[in-house]
């Protein structure tokens, strides 16, 4: 498992989507229904810098001219990003994940023409861009946070990406045109250089979202989307309050003593 997040797996790719299909591919299995509403979630520690992307750029073949680049030093800056989740049937979720990115880093090209290498570097630009991935995945708490594995995703998608190298190139490839039998495809050139690969994580990895990249309401929301409601805590019991005793009643008054019978006379008669 890996200590990051899957959505920011993600926002370090541009491209709309998976690839389209081919003449020969077959069409995509019927995913399952949804049985829920969709959620949105954004992950605020998430919009943050990156480095080390591991980019790819294919290598750029036109007649005699080869050209293998690589970026060996990068940076990508998360500007804003939003993931969308719908529950289905079978207990994944549909994954809609949108990012706007920016950033820079180190080009080096290796060069070869007509058997000649020659080794070139310059400094690559990342324009601030838009992606749309989408997915699906599971997702489950557990005690540390929340566990999100891929089911399906685009096995990589492309940074669009700027340098003056892909400007040199372009106009050595026009140069190398003109010579005579010599068939160049320069668009196709400047298109590859104009672009990097960046793989997606593959299908069955799973990807941890700390607790600490949550705030309470984030939880609280996760939790009822999953249907994990939080228990509420035990109301406090209160002892009853004890009746104060009854004030003490004065005792009842004795009763009256008869008066005495008069003495008889003493002389009698």
């Amino acid at each position: 498992m890996r200590p990051t997040l899957f959505a920011c797996s993600l926002l370090l790719v541009a491209a709309a989507g998976p690839p389209a299909l081919g003449a020969g591919d077959a069409a995509p299995a019927a995913q399952p229904a949804a049985t829920g509403a969709p959620a949105s979630f954004t992950f605020a520690p998430c919009n943050r810098t990156y480095r080390r992307l591991g980019a790819e750029l294919a290598p750029v073949t036109q007649g005699a001219m080869t050209i293998a680049v690589r970026s060996p030093a990068n940076r990508l800056e998360l500007l804003a990003h939003r993931l969308d989740l719908t529950p289905l049937a079978d207990g994944t979720h549909r994954a809609h994940f949108v990012a706007e990115f920016s950033g820079t880093g180190e080009l080096v090209a290796d060069v070869g023409v007509g058997g000649v290498v020659s080794q070139l570097e310059d400094t690559v630009t990342v324009p601030r861009q838009q992606t749309v991935v989408d997915g699906r995945v599971r997702l489950a708490r557990d005690g540390q946070g929340y566990e999100i594995t891929p089911v399906e995703l685009p096995e990589a998608v492309e940074v669009r990406i700027e340098s003056r190298l892909a400007g040199r190139f372009g106009t050595l490839c026009d140069s190398l045109s003109l010579l005579p039998g010599t068939m160049l495809d320069c668009g196709a050139l400047r298109a590859g250089l104009s672009r990097a690969r960046v793989p997606l994580p593959d299908p069955g990895e799973t990807y941890l979202l700390p607790a600490e990249c949550l705030n309470a309401s984030l939880r609280q929301r996760l939790d009822a989307y999953l249907g994990l409601a939080t228990a509420a805590a035990p109301a406090a019991t209160v002892p009853p309050v004890p009746k104060p005793p009854a004030a003490a009643r004065p005792a009842p008054a004795a009763p009256a003593v008869a008066a005495s019978a008069p003495a008889p006379n003493a002389g009698g008669g």
